[in-house]
């Protein structure tokens, strides 16, 4: 809910422009198993052609911790267990399981709803289609273990017209219970331009 701060990560919706979301996702083998958890709704990086949580909030100049997506849940080949299809990709997987790989929404055109840290008003989206920063915070406090759901909201005090922010404001979801300028707004967003490494003339 909007009046209580209950983060869920970035939740996609459909497709800037008005298309809706297919859940077309794109399954990224895991060459080396992070230390820390990925959490679904958390965006991720390519790292030496292998998947990892962001950081901090990525801008528009290319880095290592320019997203390639967002992450939409795990599978992997357990020895005891079989075939397991996760909410969430646990940190240190070890080397029992094989196979490993991540389900990533990389379409860099998304729309995303995502929670606020603060509230967010009508007058902030029109008169600016104001840039809101994510707040991410890298290891395990960024996630719930028991949903596996991620716990990233966007920076409400960062929002600004400034090129360099990472997320993109669009408008607000028509849900009951969430109304522009709760105390923890929920937003529309896509990735601000040269944020996403697929907008970037160096790609990936």
């Amino acid at each position: 809910m909007a009046q209580i701060s209950s983060p869920y990560g970035m939740r996609p919706v459909q497709i800037f422009g008005g298309t809706p979301f297919a859940a077309a996702i794109r399954s990224y083998p895991v060459l080396s198993n992070p230390t820390n958890p990925i959490f679904f709704a958390e965006p991720v990086a390519i790292v030496a052609g292998n998947i990892q949580k962001i950081a901090a909030s990525p801008t528009n100049a290319t880095t290592a911790n320019s997203p390639i997506g967002v992450f939409l849940g795990a599978e992997w080949q357990d020895p005891i267990r079989g075939f397991v299809n996760s909410q969430y990709l646990p940190g240190g997987l070890g080397t029992t399981a094989t196979q490993v790989r991540c389900k990533v929404l990389e379409h860099p055109w998304a729309v995303f709803k995502i929670q606020a840290s603060g509230p967010v008003n009508n007058n902030q989206l029109q008169l600016n289609m104001g840039l809101l920063a994510s707040s991410l915070v890298p290891g395990s406090a960024n996630g719930n273990i028991a949903t596996g759901d991620s716990l990233i909201a966007g920076d409400a005090a960062s929002i600004a017209v400034t090129a360099t922010l990472a997320l993109t404001i669009v408008g607000f979801p028509n849900a009951p219970g969430s109304q522009p300028g709760d105390p923890f707004t929920d937003v529309l967003v896509c990735w601000n331009f040269g944020v996403h490494r697929m907008m970037n003339s160096l790609a990936i």
